[in-house]
Order: C-alpha cells, then structure tokens, then sequence
C-alpha cells in the first residue's frame, strides 16, 4: 500500500503507534489499580495506628486511676496525637495522627468500678478518591476499660 506522496507505508510505525494507544488506555486501569492498593495499605496503616492509641490512651487512663493519680481527660485527650512514655515522662507524635480528634469520658463519674470510654476519629483523603469522585472518609476507633 502507498501513501498518497507514491512512498510506501512503513508498517514498523503504524505497530508502533497502536502499541503507544494501548497502553495509553490500559495504564489508567493498571495506575488505579496500583494506587488504590497504596490508598488501601495507608488507610490500614492508618486505622491500626488510630486504634492502637485509643487502647493505650484507654490504659493509660486505667492505671492512672488505679496508682491513685486520678484520670485527667484533657491530658488523655491530647495523648492520642502523642505518644507518651512513663519512663521519660516525655511525648513523642504519633505518625499520621496530627489531625486526631478524640473524646474521653467517664461513664457514672471517673471512681473506681465506673467504665472510662474512649473516642478518636481522623478524616482519610486517599489519593485514588479523586479521580473517583468519592469524598474523604472517617476512620474511628473506641475503646473502654473499667477503673479500678
């Protein structure tokens, strides 16, 4: 087969050019693919360190009351975001959770026997979420211990 200027067509670039559109329309399907598996896996991450610090924050409260100390809820609060050692008796950030909103709370009073509950909740905008068209979603997480 000709082209119209009498040369020939040069099937190597017309091969080419249909490998080039190929892939152009499966590499979106394979991105998704392999973003939303990232989006998953920081979502997860993200849920267990969420879940992780409400169970220490909720420990923390359990044998604070327990030593005598007294449950301070404005302190446990802000250790959802911050990890706090006993030993140093210093904080460090929790990694993903700087825009943590927790509540804790004591059901009946916070004396011994009472149940001490607490909150957290932090919004997760994944990357793949906006070529989707989905909104950011709400991760929570709660746990609650009796008082001793």
């Amino acid at each position: 087969m000709r082209a119209p200027n009498g040369r020939r067509w040069n099937d190597a670039g017309a091969s080419a050019g249909q490998t080039m559109v190929e892939f152009a329309i499966v590499s979106v399907a394979f991105f998704l693919i392999v973003f939303g598996t990232v989006d998953f896996g920081r979502a997860i991450y993200l849920y267990s360190e969420l879940h992780n610090a409400v169970r220490d924050v909720a420990r923390e409260g359990k044998v604070g009351s327990a030593n005598g100390l007294g449950v301070d809820t404005a302190k446990l609060e802000s250790h959802i975001a911050d990890s706090w050692n006993p030993e140093t008796q210093t904080t460090h950030p929790r990694p993903g959770l700087g825009d943590a909103t927790a509540s804790v709370t004591c059901v009946g009073g916070c004396t011994s026997g009472n149940t001490l509950v607490v909150t957290a909740s932090i919004p997760f905008q994944a990357v793949t979420q906006g070529f989707l068209g989905l909104s950011p979603i709400t991760l929570k997480a709660s746990a609650s211990v009796t008082l001793e």
